[in-house]
Order: structure tokens, then C-alpha cells, then sequence
């Protein structure tokens, strides 16, 4: 990866001179030691101990023929291999400059170099990139192949035959592949068509730069001739190109080639990493030759400038992850004088080019297992590790999780501050100025990017805990190229790295004299054509669980690992069961095996037939289409970034709203659904038959200036049917605009609206929710309107307003009750609720920069308890709530979602929140809204100096470089007496979470599992799932309207936390659930179907079409009304659950009214309506009875 100069300069800020501010460097204190014991649990070992004299020295020149080599600096790979067959691991080093290098392992950590005696040429004579070992021939020893690229007069690709006698022979042109057209990183043999023999696919980029020029000026992609990758089929020993036939029609910078089953079809697939604009290739084998490339309907996002990859199963569910590298730093200064932000423009000119959402950061796709995957980086903790290259993912301190390591470093250091300079370089390069290019080299800082190699520890929950300094390895180099190999036969995974101007690093690996945790590894002694059984699928079970892994040698960057896979077991004493899958689907199972030894899998004795995994019987069913459901939602695609640069999302792209209820008396449910700026809302009214038919002819249709986003049906006037109110909002018209009035309408009783808007206040606020409740116990349901946004005055709170029922006319009593709610916040969700069992409905409020509000009622008037009830320091980014009795003590809990910790600022806390500051810093009569984050224990604002002066120029004369501005902490940029004066929001906590009612009002807050943390999450449903008798979470959401460096967030795809009834939860996928919503996912409702009340799943999505999942439920419902407050459900165990009747729930939704239970696990079921008059609506003994 070259330093991205395409990205544009967007204010204009000009450099007093070329001076620039150097990174900050590390604290060379704490530097580990090199070839000296750390006292952790690794150590580093230079050449003085292991004898490895060999660096990969390239010198600061960049040029060829007048033109600037890209990849100058990217390093070179290393190779595991076992070159003399005395099965201990050797090292097989590639250079590009200078010559590659091969050395036997003599035991102990001592190599000795054996290059010349070997038949390797001693002399360079072109430039090597990657290395890959496989037995070519199937003689039972390892050959190397080297990629080249560079020198046009030596492309060719080499290959070492192994003659079995500790010499090699090169034979690449005899094979086929020596490839001598071709810029070759890296190469991967693996077995596409399930043929039995290693065929070979090659990661190349375009024999010039120009297809880089056309992705920095993002043309858009055309199928054209292959000017990068190949794939070559062996036929009997001898390589054919047939990727054109194959579908590999490729035009990128790949960097890598990793391959897995990633759909678990059987069939090997590719991915490759890509440099510069093009995206990520994921080529999923189609079974008959051919691949698909399918990256921009699989995966959400990839990351810009993709460099190393590796696969591993980082959650032990059976299914490859992905991880690849980028080049973000973890040091906020570094990070921000590193790189220009991507103007948004430029961001969708990309999408809209074909080239895909792409971000500057490392990326993990988590697999769900059902051909999709959740990109969750962020949320691991492992989204920057620097400039990068090389990931492995592998179990480091056998404890039963796959660890991450990672190389980076950079020959050079650049930053934004010098980009006039690179250009005056590759000006003069194309001019041939000789003198130029060395007067600017001269000018240039030299001074190198040294970082310490990074590794993390799987804490085993979908995070890792950074663990450079903790483990050893914390000694700055330039690392590229690495592999990992039990060098020392221990039992433990040693790592090596390929360096530049230094020898390479072994870390040695101190876990079987420390930990002590048990180990067992396999090698593989495979068929005739693949001997060493690449592609093999290795599963292991032991009381701690499954792990699986596939025997692939090819890992990272440039680079190939030993070949064998190592599993850590943790205290695990045995090996309850091995399965290992062939690549023809033969298996051999193993049981009650020892650990602690390496185990010869062998594929003579596969004499299995792999199972035939039945699909699971799906608990829920796609029936949008047997409804006739068709809405979809279409907005108007208006751009709040053009009027408030500094929003961190769209502020009017959250509907639409969802609300059921029965609005021709028929006994049937139906539902309203709300429009976009300019679409009207849809009535759907269901038929005898159980399907919808849409409503026409209704007053919304007129009424659709401004977004329709909560909505609920309830009895307005009290004639005993459903009347219809609905919420508006967005951010399109100004403050207070009429547009933004809500509306009510009217039921004949027959399913025919009328518009009554003269019944409500005149109310201008741009809304979010509404929600009713009897608050003042008289009988019918009063309304809480939540005010969301003022438009053009982000983060201005939004008024809301509680709307007292006065017999169909409606009064504004905000003053009186709640006077605190005229500026609550942003809110997003409320419920009526009786939180502290007083029989009295209280207020609970969620919102942007707000806590968990508690508002008690006290005989009709509210007081804000937040603080008593423990939820002061809960302020984050609150989107949705629901009620339900999770731990089964007969009070009602409560689930609110949050932004979710997969984003740019993880986890922010009490003492290092997210601030938010507003004010007119720059005195030019505009609002600038400042957020800022804490990043090693200092608080700098989210924007760099390109976004923060094109909202407030005088920042461009204050700040002459970007390097200063990135140094800067907040309050050395805006001053303490400017943010003083601000209107300061934080937020505190973006987890979303679980509340438990621990009674006397009082309330405890944990954040739900790590699975329910992938993304923003916006509708939930309160319901048992699984019919156990306990409630379950059913929640979908994602964000995709963020702003462009922030990112979209896009990870759920549908998701359930069964409940276990102690107020804890299991995550269950949608793979096994049936239940699949991965877009802009907004509403969540219960409707019921037909006079079998079977239940259905509703939702909305943002700019996209609804949905309808029917739930295979053995559970029987009992209807209520408008006048009951909750239901007592007594189980047959002598436990108790609460359910509340909440008339507006989750994400601007309203579900059904009725009350699901499982009568086989009930006693009775008791209502208790608004006067405390309990009625027993199910009775079990009666039924028996009956």
C-alpha cells in the first residue's frame, strides 16, 4: 500500500512551511528485550540466537524507469516448510532487493543457513514478494514457490522442486506457472474443482498503474480483460490458465488470497484482499468450475486499502471469519495527521461506482453460518493495528480461542503535511527532473514508521484484549511477512516475522512453562495427489466445546505457516471426538483422544461418508408475499449534511413506524404504516382468507409533507373503535414549521377515516414516538409525544408533550405535569409503565445523549427520579425500549437498545464519555457542534483539521499543519472558557442493555451479550419464542445513514436472545431460527393472523421493502383492552411473570393487544384493569374440567 494521496484537500489550509510535527514516540522504557527471557510469555529472538541472518534491506529509493513503484516498500514474505524431512520446521525467507534465503532448524531455536547448498541462487536477480509451500508433486516433500513482481525483465515466478536430498531444482516453466506476464504477491494452491490435485490461484496486480488512476477517479468498474488475478487448473501434474472460463475476470491490486468453505457448501471459495478503491474479491465457488464474485451482496462493507488476510473461527460456532488488515492507527494524533477524511461525496461517488462500502480500517467478518456475515471489528476491539500487513489468527495461549497477531511498520513515515511534497516527487519522476526528485527527497522526513507488532488475546465473547506489552511483544520494527510454526516441538505456536532493515523476529512462545494449558495438533497424511492434505476440515469436541479449523497453509500476507492445525484445549484433559473431512467428503473420526501430542490424520482410513446435516426446523417463516404485504418504504432522499456539516447521521431517515389494531370490528387485525416525506402511509386491512389487502381512499393520503413515524391506534373518542394518531418529524422544513403538526384521524367503526386535527394542540415539534396511557386513571388513554430533533439547531432537545384525553379533544398539560419535558432531550422511545408497582402508569424516556429517564408519577404529576433509580450515568444514544418480566419475580424489567459498541468509539465510560459541545465557537453566527472521545486518556474531537475548518475557517489560521491540529486535545483547540459556554451532551455508555427491577424503585443495569452489541439496535418484541415459558428479546435494526467516516452501522441480521427466566440470556442464530432482517431495520410488531390468532412478526425498513415472519408457536392468547394494565401469568412451578400492557413499545411500534402464554406450563392468568380489578381469564383446573 502506497500512501493515499488521491484523497482530496477539502478546506483550505495552507503550510506556513515543510516543517511537519514528527509522531510522538513510544516509551522506549518499556521496550521488551531481544534475546534476553521477558518474564512473559513470549520473548523475542534476534539472529544472534537463532542464527536467522537475513534482512530484507531496501533503502529509500523508490524509482524504475522513471516511474514510482508502488509497492516498493511492502515488504516481503517468509515460508514454514520442512525442507529435509527430519520434521522439524525450517524457514524459507524471500527478499525483494536482496536475495532469498533458506535455513534449516537444528532444534532449540538454532537455523542454520543452507541456501547455497540447497541450489537457491545466492545472488538477487529479481524481486520476490510472497512464498507458498506445497508438495507439487506429491513425493512427501515440501516445495517453495516464489512470487515475483517488479522487474520486468525477471516477473517469472519460481519453482523449487525438492529432490529429497536437500536440493532443490527450479521447475516453474515446466509446471506452467511460471507466470512470467504477471505481477505476482502471492500465490495459494488448493484443490477448486475436488479433483484430488492442488491447483493454483495467483494474487496479481495490473502490469501498470493505470487501473489504479481509474479507481482514484472512480470510473466505473467494467468487465474488461484480466489484468490481475489467475487461477490455474492442474491437469495430470501440468497448469492451465483457465481463469477467464472460471469467472476470475479481475482488475484489482490483490494483496492477499485466502481460502476457506465459507458457505459451507463443501466447495473451497477465495478471498482476496485489494488495495487502493477496488473492493475485496469474495469468490464463492459454484461447483461446476466457475466462481461468482459476490462481495457487495455478502458482505455490508470491506475495508479501502485491504492488505493481509486471514480466516479463523474466532467463536468456535464451525463457520470461517475473516480478518483483514488496513492501515489505521490506534493513536488518535497519528491517526489524524495521517490521512485526509474521504469528503462524503467522494464516499457515494464510490458506492455508486460499483467500488462498495469501504472504510480505512481493519475488518472482521464474523460468519452467521446462513451465507452472510456481520462485519464486527470495531465491536472486537481490533479495528486499528497500525499500518498493517500480516494477520494471523491462531491459539497462542491454548486456552480454545483463535488470538490475533499482527505485523505492521512502514519504511517511511508519512503524513498529511507532506502531500505537496509526494506529488512534487512524482511529478518530477514522470519529468525525469533528476534534480528535482533529489531535492525533494532530501526535504522529506526519512524517519521510519516503527511500531511494535500487535497481539491480542480471544477473551471468547467476539472481543480481544490488546496484549502487546503484556505477552512481549512490545520492541518496534518493520515487520511484513509472517507465519507461525511450533518451532521447538513444545506443544505452543512460536511466530516469525519477516523484517526490513533488521533480522527476523522469532517470538518464542513461553505458554508450555507458564500457562500449561493442554494442546493437541495434527498433521496429515492425505491421497495420492494432495499428500499433505490441504483443505483438510479438522473439528475437534471436548467438554469445553467444539473448535474447527481447515488445514491451509497459506496465512496473512506474502507468507506460509506450518502445516498443521493446532488446537489449545484449555484444562481440558481429553479429546472427546475428532472429525476430520477430506476433500472429498470422506471422513475419519477419532475418540477419547489424549492430548498434548500431534496426532497423523490419515486419509486412508476416511472411510465415513460426512453426515447429511438436516436443516433445522425453523421456528419462524417468511410469509410477506402469502400476506400480499408490498409496502415499501421510499424516501425522498434529502441530504441533512448539506445544511448541518457536522451531523453525525441523517436525522430524517428513521421511519417508518408500524401500529396494529382492528380498525373494522371484525375481530381481525390490521395494520397502518407509515411514509416518507412525500409517500403516504398504507392502511392494510386483513381479509377473511388471513392475507391484506390495502386501504384506499383515507385522509393520510393528502398528508404526507413531513416523515410518518410513530403511529398507534387507540380509542380517541370513546365510540369503541380503533382511531388512528400519528407522529410526524425529519429534518426537512425549518424549526416549528407547520409541515410538522401531528394528525389524528377519526374511525367510523367501519374502517373509514376522517381527519380530526382540530382535537390536538397546535404542536410544530419534530416528533419521534407516541405512546398512550391512562396516566390519570380516568378511563381512556392519554398520549406522550416524543419530540425528537430541532431541525437546523442539532442537538437542540426537541419539545415533548404529554396530551391529556378530554373526552376526544386533546389538552397539552405539559406545563402542568411535566414541565421538564419540554426540553427532555432527544427522545427516541418511551414507554407507560408502573415501575415501581405503585398501580400508578410512570414514564420511562430513551433518547440521543440522553440516560434512561425514570419520570414517577405522584397523583397525576411526574417527578424526574432517574438519578434515585440508579440510572444517572446511563446518558448514550438510545433508540428503543420494552417492558417484560425476564427474571420471573413478578416485576416488570426492562430492555433498551442503544447504538450498540461496534463503532469508531467502542466503549466509552463515566469518566471518558463521548462529549458532545454546541456553540458558536468561531463567533460567525452558526451552531458548531463539536464531539470529541477519549483516546489515551485524552480528549480529542472525532474530525480532523479538514472537516473541523471547512465549519470554522479560523481553525485553518490557528492551525498551520495538521500534524499540530492532531496533537491537540479539545480543550486546546476550542479553549476552556469556549466549552464552558457550550451546551455539553455525553454519552456515557452505547451498549445496549438490560435493566432489572430490584425493587423500591430501584434499578440495575448490564449490558446484554456481545451479540446484541453488533449493531444499532431500533424494534424489539417481548415474547417466548421457543414456548419454555420464559420471554425472549426478538430485535433487528442497523444505521445507514451515518456520516461517511463514522459509518454505517449494518451488522444485525435478525436477531433473538432466548431468556432463560433468570434474567439472563442465549443468543440464537438466524441461521437456526428462520428469523433473517439485515437492512436499515426499523419497527417490530406482533400482529395476529386469521381466528387462530396465529402470531406474525412485522417489520419496517428504512428505504426498503416490509416484512412478515409467521412464528411456529405452541402458545395460546388472551385478548385485552384499553382499560388493562397488566397480566399476571402463575406458572405451574409456583413462579409468577408480569406483563404489562404497553400501547406502544420497542421502536415506533404497536403490537396486538393480546397476551401470549403456554398453557401446558400455566396455572392461571389474571388481569388487572386501570381500577385494580383483577378477572381470571384462564384457569387450568377449568380447562382440564372442560
Amino acid at each position: 500500500m502506497q500512501w493515499p494521496c488521491w484523497l482530496p484537500v477539502t478546506a483550505d489550509i495552507k503550510k506556513a512551511d515543510l516543517t511537519v510535527v514528527d509522531f510522538p514516540s513510544y516509551d522506549s522504557t518499556k521496550f521488551d528485550p531481544i534475546d534476553r527471557p521477558s518474564g512473559k510469555l513470549f520473548d523475542i529472538l534476534s539472529s544472534a540466537t537463532t542464527g536467522l541472518v537475513f534482512s530484507n534491506d531496501v533503502g529509500y529509493r523508490m524509482r524504475n524507469d522513471n516511474n514510482i513503484y508502488q509497492y516498493f516498500y511492502n515488504g516481503a514474505g517468509v515460508a514454514v516448510l520442512n525442507a529435509n524431512g527430519d520434521s522439524l520446521p525450517d524457514v524459507y525467507m524471500s527478499g525483494n532487493i536482496v536475495a532469498d534465503k533458506l535455513f534449516l532448524n537444528e532444534g532449540n531455536m538454532k537455523f542454520k543457513d543452507v541456501t547455497a547448498a540447497a541450489g537457491i541462487p545466492t545472488k538477487n536477480k529479481g524481486w520476490s514478494t510472497g512464498v507458498s509451500i506445497v508438495d507439487i508433486n506429491s513425493d512427501g516433500f515440501d516445495d517453495i514457490y516464489v512470487c515475483r513482481s517488479r522487474w520486468k525483465d525477471s516477473l517469472n515466478n519460481l519453482l523449487y522442486v525438492n529432490n529429497g536430498n536437500g536440493t532443490f531444482t527450479e521447475k516453474a516453466k515446466e509446471y506452467g506457472i511460471d507466470a512470467a506476464d504477471t505481477y505476482t504477491i502471492m500465490a495459494n494452491f488448493f484443490d477448486y474443482d475436488k479433483d484430488g490435485d492442488l491447483d493454483l490461484f495467483l494474487a496479481n496486480h495490473p502490469t501498470d498503474w493505470i487501473e489504479k488512476m481509474r479507481f482514484n477517479n472512480l470510473e466505473k468498474i467494467e468487465n474488461h480483460t484480466n489484468q490481475s488475478d489467475r487461477l490455474y487448473r492442474n491437469d495430470n501434474g501440468k497448469f492451465a490458465d483457465v481463469s477467464k472460463d472460471a469467472g476470475i475476470n479481475t482488475h484489482g491490486y490483490g494483496l492477499s488470497c485466502t481460502v476457506a468453505d465459507f458457505n459451507g457448501d463443501s466447495w473451497p471459495d477465495l478471498y482476496v484482499a485489494n488495495d487502493f478503491a477496488m473492493h475485496d474479491y469474495y469468490f464463492i465457488n459454484q461447483g461446476n468450475g466457475k466462481f461468482k464474485e459476490e462481495a457487495r451482496s455478502v458482505l455490508k462493507k470491506t475495508s479501502l486499502f485491504g492488505m493481509g488476510a486471514d480466516v479463523g473461527d474466532i467463536n468456535n460456532d464451525g463457520y470461517p471469519d475473516i480478518f483483514v488488515v488496513d492501515m489505521k492507527f490506534d493513536r488518535s494524533y497519528v491517526r489524524r495527521s495521517f490521512m485526509l477524511a474521504q469528503r462524503r461525496s467522494e464516499f457515494n461517488n464510490m458506492v455508486s461506482s460499483g467500488y462498495h462500502y469501504q472504510y480505512v480500517r481493519n475488518t472482521l467478518q464474523l460468519n452467521n453460518g446462513n451465507g452472510t456475515f456481520s462485519e464486527i471489528a470495531c465491536l472486537a476491539g481490533v479495528d486499528a493495528t497500525e499500518w498493517s500487513w500480516a494477520p494471523l489468527l491462531v491459539d497462542l495461549d491454548n486456552d480454545g480461542f483463535q488470538d490475533l497477531f499482527v505485523s505492521n511498520g512502514y519504511y517511511k513515515t508519512f503524513n498529511i503535511d507532506e502531500r505537496e511534497l509526494i506529488q512534487g516527487l512524482k511529478d518530477a519522476t514522470r519529468r525525469g527532473d533528476s534534480a528535482m526528485f533529489n531535492k525533494i527527497s532530501a526535504i522529506i522526513n526519512t524517519k521510519k514508521l516503527k511500531d511494535p507488532n500487535v497481539v491480542f488475546k480471544n477473551n471468547g465473547d467476539l472481543t480481544f484484549a490488546r496484549m502487546t506489552e503484556d505477552w512481549g511483544f512490545n520492541q518496534p520494527t518493520i515487520s511484513h511477512g509472517s507465519a507461525f510454526a511450533d518451532f521447538d516441538r513444545d506443544g505452543d505456536i512460536d511466530i516469525i516475522s519477516s523484517n526490513t532493515e533488521q533480522s527476523p523476529f522469532i517470538y518464542r512462545n513461553n505458554e508450555a512453562q507458564t500457562l500449561k494449558n493442554n494442546f493437541i495438533e495434527f498433521s496429515f497424511a492425505g491421497s495420492e495427489k494432495n499428500i499433505k492434505g490441504i483443505g483438510t476440515e479438522v473439528r475437534i469436541y471436548t467438554k469445553n466445546g467444539m473448535q474447527y479449523q481447515t488445514n491451509h497453509v497459506v496465512r496473512g500476507y506474502q507468507s506460509s505457516s506450518e502445516n498443521i492445525v493446532h488446537f489449545g484445549l484449555g484444562d481440558a484433559t481429553m479429546v472427546d471426538k475428532v472429525v476430520a473431512t477430506w476433500y472429498d467428503g470422506k471422513t475419519q473420526t477419532l475418540t477419547n483422544v489424549a492430548p498434548n501430542r500431534m496426532v497423523q490424520l490419515t486419509y486412508a482410513e476416511a472411510n465415513e461418508k460426512a453426515p447429511v446435516i438436516a436443516k433445522p426446523a425453523y421456528l419462524f417463516t417468511n410469509v410477506t408475499d402469502k400476506l400480499k404485504i408490498d409496502f415499501k418504504h421510499e424516501e425522498d432522499l434529502f441530504d441533512d449534511f448539506k445544511r448541518e456539516l457536522l451531523l453525525p447521521e441523517k436525522n430524517s431517515y428513521f421511519g417508518p413506524g408500524l401500529a396494529v389494531g382492528d380498525v373494522n370490528g371484525d375481530g381481525l387485525d390490521d395494520f397502518f404504516v407509515g411514509g416518507a416525506t412525500r409517500q403516504a402511509g398504507v392502511l392494510y386491512v386483513q381479509t377473511a382468507v388471513g392475507d391484506f389487502a390495502a386501504s384506499t381512499g383515507q385522509p393520510w393520503d393528502s398528508d404526507k409533507a413531513a416523515d410518518a413515524l410513530g403511529a398507534i391506534f387507540f380509542d380517541a373518542d370513546g365510540d369503541k373503535d380503533a382511531d388512528l394518531y400519528v407522529a410526524t418529524g425529519g429534518s426537512q422544513f425549518n424549526m416549528e414549521d407547520k409541515n410538522y403538526r401531528d394528525h389524528l384521524y377519526i374511525n367510523d367503526g367501519k374502517g373509514k377515516f376522517t381527519a380530526a386535527d382540530n382535537a390536538l394542540p397546535e404542536l410544530f415539534s419534530s416528533g419521534s414516538c407516541v405512546v398512550a396511557g391512562d396516566y390519570d386513571n380516568d378511563g381512556d388513554l392519554d398520549l406522550f409525544i416524543g419530540g425528537r430533533i430541532t431541525p437546523q439547531h442539532y442537538p437542540n432537545p426537541a419539545k415533548s408533550a404529554i396530551l391529556k384525553n378530554d373526552g376526544g379533544k386533546f389538552t397539552d398539560v405539559t406545563a402542568t405535569v411535566a414541565p421538564f419535558l419540554e426540553k427532555a432531550g432527544m427522545v427516541c422511545s418511551a414507554l407507560w409503565t408502573d415501575f415501581d408497582n405503585d398501580q400508578k402508569l410512570d414514564l420511562l424516556l430513551g433518547g440521543e445523549w440522553m440516560p434512561i429517564t425514570f419520570l414517577k408519577n405522584n397523583n397525576g404529576k411526574f417527578d424526574d427520579v432517574t438519578a434515585t433509580a440508579g440510572m444517572a450515568n446511563t446518558t448514550g444514544w438510545w433508540n428503543s425500549m420494552v417492558s417484560g418480566d425476564f427474571d420471573n419475580d413478578g416485576d416488570v424489567d426492562y430492555i433498551a437498545g442503544n447504538e450498540g459498541l461496534n463503532t469508531r468509539y467502542y466503549k466509552p465510560s463515566e469518566k471518558e464519555p463521548i462529549d458532545l459541545y454546541a456553540y458558536d465557537f468561531d463567533q460567525s453566527g452558526k451552531n458548531d457542534v463539536v464531539i470529541s472521545f477519549y483516546n489515551f486518556g485524552q480528549s480529542y474531537p472525532v474530525k480532523n483539521l479538514q472537516y473541523s475548518a471547512e465549519q470554522m475557517p479560523v481553525l485553518a489560521k490557528e492551525f498551520k499543519t495538521y500534524s499540530g491540529f492532531a496533537l491537540s486535545t479539545t480543550e486546546e483547540i476550542y479553549g476552556p472558557k469556549g466549552l464552558d459556554k457550550a451546551y455539553h451532551l455525553t454519552a456515557k455508555t452505547l451498549a445496549s442493555s438490560y435493566i432489572e427491577n430490584q425493587g423500591n424503585g430501584k434499578f440495575a443495569i448490564r449490558a446484554l451479550p456481545m451479540r446484541a452489541q453488533v449493531s444499532s439496535m431500533f424494534g424489539m418484541l417481548t415474547y417466548d419464542v421457543n414456548s419454555d415459558g420464559n420471554l425472549d428479546l426478538m430485535y433487528h435494526g442497523n444505521f445507514y445513514n451515518k456520516e461517511s467516516e463514522t459509518e454505517r452501522n449494518d451488522a444485525f441480521i435478525g436477531e433473538i436472545l432466548l431468556g432463560d427466566g433468570k434474567g439472563n440470556f442465549t443468543y440464537l442464530p438466524s441461521r437456526e431460527s428462520g428469523f433473517y432482517s439485515d437492512k436499515d431495520a426499523k419497527a417490530l410488531a406482533v400482529i395476529s393472523i386469521g381466528k387462530n390468532q396465529t402470531p406474525v412478526i412485522l417489520g419496517t425498513n428504512n428505504n426498503d421493502r416490509m416484512f412478515a415472519y409467521q412464528l411456529a408457536a405452541n402458545s395460546s392468547k388472551v385478548k385485552y383492552t384499553e382499560q388493562d394494565r397488566y397480566a399476571d401469568v402463575f406458572l405451574k412451578d409456583g413462579r409468577k411473570i408480569r406483563w404489562e400492557m404497553n400501547f406502544g413499545s420497542g421502536f415506533l411500534s404497536v403490537s396486538t393487544k393480546e397476551i401470549a402464554f403456554i398453557p401446558s406450563l400455566t396455572e392461571k392468568v389474571v388481569i388487572t384493569d386501570y381500577k385494580n380489578q383483577p378477572r381470571t381469564v384462564f384457569q387450568a383446573e377449568a380447562l382440564a374440567a372442560k
